[in-house]
């Protein structure tokens, strides 16, 4: 099979862009502002230029790009265009991967002119979303997404049949999927190509390095059975109102957000289901972004549970400014509501209720679902006094 990669640098940074232009060459820090207690998320090759990492606390890249451009995170805006992204290219190929938000996998075996075909891609995606992205070609996954880092934005990578070994033999082994021990272990040994790698023995490899540096030097030979799995597209219901005036106190959001629910409620129940998870986003007059998530313990439809969730959350929070927009999302969807029961309380009455809940759960998953607790007496090891057994209804 022939696998296409597409990757997409510093992507959350260029939906930024592309939404403000004054933002391109700039030393851009997506996650928080300075003086937050979060983590980089996304940052440009100008701020990364300066030492700042992803995953890094926004004080520290404060402190290494005193001069960047801090924005808030807004997940719901780059799973927006990455679900775009997506729809776009299924037009293009049968089969299509995303294993990170950066990163789409694609079959391409059906074209006979791999290098014309990804240019042709690569223009569609530049007309219709303005970003940019560097593609590799080749005969597995993990060399086609190295050959995408080594391609650059100046075209595809195409690597043929058999010259895949060839092709990885002088690239570092900082690309392969190493633990930062292993790969601390592999420069300890003098290591540093691939090429070094997969000239080693495989026995000596596996006995000095494990499970882990056998896989390791299978990729570095390019070996790589690895197949793709086409994902499926999260559904989501999505509702946005527009404030105009801005809103400028709580009541007004709540009944903004009390609108909007009461559309996604409708939608809800017209297909008949539930959700387990609720994101608002808010944006405010002086381009700040907010965005909570809220996990519901029981599945539900109700508009009142919802909007109760959002109005604890409001009733905390301190509004700088006033507020331009809400959306709402939901997702995580199931075909009924849930509800949790206690069995703890007055045993003797609910016995009955408890053995005919664990009678339904193992006709739907299998009798060895539910496992009964047997004390084995004191021990010094906690997990030493008890075992399981099979539960027996």
């Amino acid at each position: 099979m022939r696998i296409g990669c597409l990757f997409f640098a510093s992507f959350a940074v260029q939906v930024e862009s592309g939404a403000n232009n004054a933002l391109a060459g700039k030393s851009v820090i997506i996650g928080g502002f300075p003086y937050e207690s979060g983590a980089i998320y996304d940052a440009s090759e100008e701020a990364m230029r300066c030492g700042v990492k992803r995953g890094m606390p926004l004080r520290q890249a404060y402190v290494l790009c005193p001069r960047g451009i801090f924005l808030p995170l807004a997940e719901d805006k780059y799973s927006d265009a990455f679900r775009h992204i997506l729809r776009l290219l299924a037009d293009y190929s049968p089969v299509v991967e995303a294993t990170a938000r950066d990163c789409v996998f694609l079959n391409v075996a059906s074209e006979h002119d791999e290098h014309r075909f990804i240019e042709e891609l690569e223009g569609a995606i530049r007309r219709e979303t303005c970003f940019r992205v560097s593609t590799g070609v080749a005969s597995s996954k993990f060399v086609a997404w190295v050959a995408s880092q080594a391609a650059g934005p100046g075209g595809p990578l195409v690597i043929p049949d058999g010259d895949e070994r060839g092709f990885l033999q002088d690239l570092s082994v900082d690309l392969l999927p190493a633990s930062f021990e292993l790969a601390r272990r592999l420069k300890l040994f003098g290591i540093y190509r691939m090429g070094e790698l997969a000239k080693l023995p495989c026995e000596a490899v596996n006995l000095q390095f494990g499970a882990e540096g056998q896989k390791l030097w299978e990729l570095a030979g390019g070996i790589d059975d690895s197949r793709l799995t086409p994902g499926k597209m999260p559904e989501i219901m999505k509702e946005e109102l527009y404030f105009e005036p801005p809103a400028e106190n709580l009541a007004l959001i709540l009944n903004g957000a009390d609108e909007i629910l009461d559309r996604l409620i409708c939608q809800l129940k017209q297909r008949w289901q539930c959700c387990c998870q609720l994101t608002a986003s808010l944006t405010f007059t002086n381009g700040h972004v907010v965005q909570r998530t809220f996990h519901f313990k029981e599945a539900t439809s109700s508009r009142e549970i919802m909007l109760r969730q959002l109005k604890r959350c409001l009733e905390k929070a301190r509004f700088m400014a006033q507020v331009s927009e809400m959306r709402l999302t939901l997702t995580d969807f199931c075909p009924e509501e849930a509800k949790q029961a206690s069995f703890l309380s007055k045993a003797s009455k609910r016995r009955e209720r408890l053995k005919l809940a664990m009678n339904r759960l193992q006709q739907r998953y299998g009798r060895g679902v539910i496992k009964k607790v047997i004390p084995e007496g004191k021990s010094v090891l906690p997990e030493d006094s008890f075992s399981f057994t099979e539960f027996d209804s």
